[in-house]
């Protein structure tokens, strides 16, 4: 195998309407941004991997034939194991430079976007059949073996779906993976980082927790196969019957459920309501703050200058607890930028945007 060039890209992402819903089997409806892990380098013959990290300004470096984790998040290696270990990739000499414009541990996905990038380069790089591989079916589901499977984390299938497919994206964990492309009617958004860190893990389980065990003492009271047969109005006279300390995540989990189907069977109409799909993201947020209690002071107040601002909704992003915010506002970009600013946070003017993808180039780029 001859030197080689190639480049990659992994968007991060919103989640529209859903949040905490994937990994309990239920859908949601993410978008990639236009802010992304970028790489870009050299691969051919041999087995070392020497990759620079630019935005920390160091280097990692290890052999593929001797692939030994050094914490429970190296993505980096993990990736690398799993294309070896099922075959898709033979051992290969990588030198490279990854860097990032998405903000980092703030709830929009970047370290999904960076392991999706890498695997897309890797899959472009060394395997056999790379357009198999970067089918995104393919590189959703191998970022997710990859960065939560291979460590064992409470995580869902979300992030790393939405980063390789684009777009506006329904993805439905019911039953088998149903993955949907939507239209992308909603395009122009305001990301806040609230610069507070995000307990990502000790949220998930809690989060996840509360959610499950609320489902089990409801099956008590109420037989039913799978949570998406119940309904919020089915359950109200039998809420106070539960353990209080239960109620409100049983509650998030099924209304977060509702208002995420809702949301989908507008987006899939032939002309979809902009004050609809506002009125159930605003309605999604007050869930995630009452009942997930996900939200913080600064991060309210970010969601409330937005909306004063003029955007036309508003929620958190991701894990809740921390990290980002973001504001739906077509017109109002520059305004509501400014309003989250004066409330605390780092705004970022954002797009939907396409999904991951990897070339091999002629030349480096100057």
């Amino acid at each position: 195998m001859s030197t080689d060039w190639f480049r990659s890209r992994g968007p991060g992402r919103i989640c529209l309407f859903g949040e905490h819903q994937d990994y309990m089997g239920h859908r949601v409806i993410a978008a990639a941004i236009d802010l992304a892990v970028f790489i870009e380098g050299e691969a051919g013959p041999g087995d070392a991997v020497d990759i620079y990290l630019r935005n920390f300004g160091k280097r990692m470096r290890f052999s593929m034939n001797d692939i030994r984790y050094e914490d429970g998040r190296d993505y980096l290696r993990s990736a690398v194991n799993l294309l070896l270990r099922k075959g898709i990739i033979t051992s290969c000499s990588v030198r490279a430079e990854l860097w990032g414009t998405i903000p980092i541990q703030a709830g929009t996905s970047s370290s999904s976007a960076l392991v999706v990038a890498w695997l897309a380069f890797l899959i472009r790089a060394a395997a056999s059949d790379p357009e198999r591989y970067l089918q995104p079916e393919w590189l959703g589901e191998l970022g997710y073996l990859a960065e939560v499977a291979e460590f064992d984390e409470p995580g869902g299938r979300m992030d790393q779906y939405a980063s390789a497919f684009g777009g506006i994206v329904s993805l439905d964990f019911s039953g088998e993976l149903d993955a949907r492309p939507l239209p992308m009617v909603m395009r122009e958004f305001v990301l806040g980082d609230s610069l507070q860190p995000k307990p990502t893990q000790k949220t998930l389980k809690r989060v996840r927790g509360g959610q499950e065990a609320g489902l089990k003492a409801l099956r008590e009271l109420l037989p039913f196969r799978r949570s998406q047969d119940v309904d919020l109005d089915e359950i109200k006279p039998l809420l106070y019957r539960l353990p209080s300390e239960l109620r409100p995540y049983l509650r998030g989990v099924i209304k977060n459920r509702e208002i995420t189907s809702a949301a989908a069977a507008e987006l899939m109409r032939s002309q979809p309501g902009q004050e609809v799909l506002s009125g159930l993201m605003n309605e999604h947020q007050v869930v995630l703050r009452d009942d997930l209690l996900l939200s913080t002071p600064r991060l309210n107040a970010m969601i409330d200058g937005a909306l004063k601002a003029g955007a036309l909704a508003a929620k958190i992003n991701g894990s809740g607890e921390g990290g980002c915010m973001f504001a739906y506002c077509p017109g109002r970009q520059e305004v509501v930028a400014e309003a989250v600013a004066r409330a605390g946070g780092r705004p970022y003017i954002i797009r939907v945007e396409f999904g991951a993808g990897a070339e091999k180039s002629s030349a480096k780029r100057e």
